[in-house]
This record gives structure tokens, sequence and C-alpha cells, in this order.
């Protein structure tokens, strides 16, 4: 699978976990293939990918947290039919809640 494409279906997946507003940014310094919010790095042993995310106010983060893990070990190991090495999830902000 083209690297660009398993990094579109990991983003897209990823914006459907519920609890998440937006994604946020991968930083720069992270090698590998970089998307809105997730850096992958594909070796011969497996997939190991960073997703960087915004949450909603009032959410559960570790139940987002895993959620995120969850969902993209399914995609990479499902649908690109990949093995999964790691799913680090980073929570850079909550975004604000209408008080």
């Amino acid at each position: 699978m083209a690297p660009h494409v398993l990094s579109n279906l990991v983003v897209m997946a990823v914006r459907e976990v519920p609890g998440i507003a937006r994604l946020g940014s991968a930083p720069r310094a992270r090698p590998g293939l970089r998307g809105d919010g997730v850096a992958l790095r594909v070796a011969a042993d497996g997939v190991s990918a960073d997703c960087y995310l915004i949450a909603q106010a009032g959410t559960n983060l570790l139940d987002v947290g895993m959620a995120v893990q969850a969902t993209v070990a399914a995609v990479i190991r499902e649908l690109a039919g990949m093995a999964v090495r790691e799913v680090n999830v980073y929570i850079q902000d909550v975004e604000a809640g209408n008080a």
C-alpha cells in the first residue's frame, strides 16, 4: 500500500473517533510520513503511528486515547494488512467549551 494512502486512511479514521475536535500538528522533527496530525513510520516489522489531537471539552481523555489507539491499529491491520508496532496518542489541547 502506498504510504500516502495509509496516512489518509489513518487520518480519516481518527477524525471519526468520538471526542476528537480536530487533529493537531505533528512535529517536523519526527522522521517518517506526516499528514494532518499523524506521523507514520513504516518498517519491515510493522507500522508505528503518532497521532496528535485536540480533544473536545468534557471528554474523558483516557477513553479518547484508547479509542484512537484501537481505531488506528484496526485500520493498519485490517485495511492495510500490515503489522502494528505501536500507536502513540498525544493530546495537545482541549477545545474550550461554551460556558
